[in-house]
């Protein structure tokens, strides 16, 4: 009867060896994922925001170019409109 009482309590020491190692490998487990998973998704935003930005940026400098142009024309329009002092005439 000892021999089976002293079995038992070998067998609970090592399972429960085991279940620390199965709880401590679980925990491993997921924050590996976890931290996997906001690495991720942070160099994902990065990139997504380099390439907004990207767009934005040759956007902008369309829209600059345009507006340029546009100005200009409508200067030499408004100046063609505007009255001209004539030559005296002599």
């Amino acid at each position: 009867m000892k021999n089976i009482g002293l079995g038992l309590v070998v067998l609970l020491i090592a399972s429960c060896s085991t279940v620390g190692a199965v709880i401590e490998g679980g925990k491993d487990l997921s924050m590996t994922i976890v931290d996997t998973t906001v690495k991720t998704a942070g160099n994902i935003s990065g990139s997504a925001l380099n390439d907004v930005s990207s767009i934005v940026s040759t956007v902008a400098e369309t829209y600059d170019g345009v507006i340029t142009t546009v100005v200009e024309n409508i200067d030499e329009q408004t100046d063609e409109l505007q009255d001209k002092p004539k030559p005296e005439e002599k």
